[in-house]
């Protein structure tokens, strides 16, 4: 096809999500919506993904350099940290405080009477922990000056023990960041060729543990990711591209990539928020208020919910076993994926991850030497895969493969019939997964029947009429594209920044004018921040909001404020803090003292959003094959297997029935239908609705 410039008034928008295994890409020019599939380099990310974005742009007949803006997602700097593949990171910390890390909570979770439980590893060994005398109150007030003459010696040490990355976290510096920034100031002069994080700016709160973890995966993983997105902006240049980049973080919004990395703790989860973004603009469009996402793909499955159309939001996470006060959409993640491995444990148990075969050497379908059975080999083995249409025919499974890998690892040892194996490995994962929704939905007091269910991923749409039959939800939502909305949810998501101050205080009258101020300065770094951005004032918004407790709690809850709340007529909020505890807590504490303890404005700048093209319906679409599938119950059945771009809007498939999309596969079970709505999702319900 002839290559051919974009309109300058039609945008031409480009998202790619990297996983663990494949790199998923969008390209949205006016009413076209493009997707691919590609495989994840490990060796070198930025080869996939531009390759992706080239490949894609092909497709399209356009050029890279018509392409004005690039989202990216990663799980790059999540590896990063559960992988410890960095290292020479230092913290330096009050005189006193050198073992905060190690302490933690003092805590034995997650079972306390688990024997062998053993604390994770701090981030920085203790050879490269280091104190200084100074001291700060928590009201910001000086207690001890700075020891200069020590911190100098320090940097010293420093430097000459080849350590490429400082983070300072001094005792209350969320009140008071002076002394951080002095130490900051000392580094530029003795050290120069080490990057400082000061815990006063990735986070200003209080909670001394997580505020130096924080700090400490911040150090743990700037400067990597400073190299990784300089390499990949740089060498997209180099091909032509010279859009605007972006990146997703944790809050499930986006921001420049030079932003970006001076918060890189935020980007922690950013490979995860995509599919968040997407399914709740997905659902939205569908006229869709209360869902719950699983993201399945190669690797892991990532559950989270929204009511009301507005994912929950959570300031604390983890990311591996360190604990973060970054704000981030609240999830849960498990590893069960397409690349989770079976195998037998202690002779006669069958286990199902977290351990993944990845994208090499991928499951033993690959026939890349992978020598154990995976869900991908399962599924295969059962039918529910098309060996010669994997990835609209990219990659080439080989069955034979996966039915040696289940025969000698699972079935043999457990003398069962390899389909009875295969069946065995969904069934396990599945609970895994059915386990995940159970913890974000009924664990909170939420019937899982009251939502439904979006799935998407590689994998997502294999399994979500189980996990649904499971948890008796009634109603299944599959996206266009299954395998790319997560990529697609980039390109919905807004640019936004979150701001924290800690300000404990009574709820009282006399802290009005303490709280306006903070207020105030928090807008005024927020408005720069969105302006930094390129963000024009009529397309910002701002919203305030504080964490409230009783006096004694170690727990808030978020409340949005109001002018009223902020001229010190607390009364309002006061009740409005008892209700919602009383909703989630399930009582109130009449007369017990209420404490302000953090402030919050969260920027969020509108971009224009893409979304899935209505399409024109074509009537009925007959099967383009019939094949054997396994069912658990019925044995080896024929069913019709239909290809996504045959079928259009008002088509009806009555299960047990297979539809391939180019990046992925619905399993719609016996007993269940599918309908296609104008945008070509499928709504999957019970066929005796």
């Amino acid at each position: 096809m002839l290559q051919q410039s974009a309109p300058a008034a039609t945008q031409v928008r480009v998202g790619v999500d990297t996983g663990g295994t494949h790199t998923d890409v969008v390209l949205v020019h006016g009413d076209q919506v493009r997707t691919l599939k590609v495989p994840t380099t490990p060796e070198d990310l930025n080869i996939g993904i531009l390759d992706g974005i080239g490949n894609i742009c092909a497709a399209a007949g356009l050029d890279l350099n018509v392409v004005s803006r690039f989202v990216y997602a990663t799980t790059y700097v999540t590896n990063l940290i559960v992988e410890e593949k960095e290292a020479s990171v230092a913290l330096l910390t009050t005189e006193g405080f050198r073992d905060v890390l190690e302490i933690g909570r003092a805590s034995r979770k997650p079972d306390v009477y688990d024997i062998h439980w053993r604390p994770a590893s701090p981030l920085v060994p203790r050879h490269l922990r280091f104190t200084v005398r100074e001291r700060m109150d928590h009201e910001g007030r000086p207690i001890t000056a700075l020891d200069e003459q020590q911190a100098r010696e320090v940097l010293r040490e420093l430097k000459a023990a080849g350590v490429r990355s400082l983070a300072v976290c001094f005792l209350h510096a969320y009140a008071n960041p002076a002394h951080e920034a002095r130490i900051a100031e000392l580094a530029a002069e003795i050290c120069p060729d080490i990057d400082v994080s000061l815990s006063s700016d990735v986070v200003r709160e209080f909670r001394e543990f997580e505020r130096t973890s924080t700090t400490c995966v911040n150090a743990f993983i700037k400067k990597a990711i400073i190299d990784h997105l300089d390499a990949l902006e740089r060498t997209a240049a180099e091909r032509g591209m010279t859009a605007n980049c972006y990146i997703m973080r944790g809050n499930g919004g986006l921001s420049t990539f030079g932003r970006a990395t001076g918060l890189a703790a935020a980007i922690t989860h950013s490979g995860v928020m995509g599919g968040i973004v997407g399914a709740t603009a997905l659902a939205a469009q569908c006229g869709i208020r209360d869902i719950i996402t699983l993201d399945m793909g190669g690797t892991s499955t990532d559950v989270a919910l929204i009511t009301n159309g507005t994912p929950h939001m959570t300031h604390r996470s983890k990311v591996g076993p360190h604990p973060l006060l970054i704000p981030t959409l609240d999830m849960v993640t498990i590893g069960a994926g397409g690349g989770s491995m079976a195998f037998v444990d202690g002779g006669s148990a069958l286990r199902v991850g977290p351990r993944s075969a990845g994208s090499v050497p991928g499951p033993a379908c690959y026939g890349q030497g992978g020598l154990q059975p995976t869900v991908t080999d399962a599924n295969l083995y059962a039918g529910r895969l098309n060996p010669e249409f994997f990835l609209a025919g990219a990659r080439k499974l080989y069955p034979e493969q996966s039915s040696k890998a289940i025969q000698e690892q699972i079935a043999g040892p457990l003398r069962l019939e390899v389909a009875e194996a295969a069946v065995g490995i969904l069934s396990i994962a599945e609970a895994h997964m059915t386990n995940a929704i159970r913890l974000v939905s009924v664990e909170r007091g939420l019937d899982p029947r009251d939502f439904t269910l979006v799935a998407f991923g590689g994998a997502g749409a294999l399994h979500a009429v189980r996990l649904a039959e499971a948890l008796s939800i009634r109603k299944v939502l599959i996206p266009p594209a299954p395998g790319n909305l997560s990529a697609m949810g980039l390109l919905c998501a807004d640019v936004r920044h979150d701001l924290a101050r800690t300000l404990v205080s009574d709820l009282i009258a006399d802290a009005a004018p303490a709280l306006r101020r903070t207020v105030e300065e928090l807008l005024a770094q927020a408005r720069e921040a969105l302006d930094k951005e390129g963000v024009s004032p009529g397309n910002s918004q701002f919203a305030t909001t504080a964490d409230l407790r009783y006096q004694g709690q170690n727990y808030e809850l978020n409340l949005p404020l109001v002018d009223r709340d902020l001229q010190g007529d607390f009364g309002a909020l006061a009740e409005r803090f008892g209700e919602l505890h009383e909703r989630v807590y399930g009582y109130r504490l009449a007369g017990r003292v209420i404490q302000l303890v953090n402030v919050r404005v969260t920027a969020t700048g509108h971009i224009e959003k893409a979304g899935w093209p209505a399409v024109e319906a074509r009537g009925q679409a007959a099967p383009c094959a019939h094949r054997p599938v396994y069912l658990e119950g019925m044995g080896w059945t024929e069913v019709a297997v239909y290809r996504f771009e045959d079928v259009f809007p008002e088509q009806e498939i009555d299960g047990p029935a297979i539809v391939e999309y180019p990046g992925s596969t619905l399993f719609v079970a016996p007993q269940w239908r599918a309908r296609l709505d104008q945008y070509k999702n499928a709504h999957l319900t019970r066929a005796a609705n």
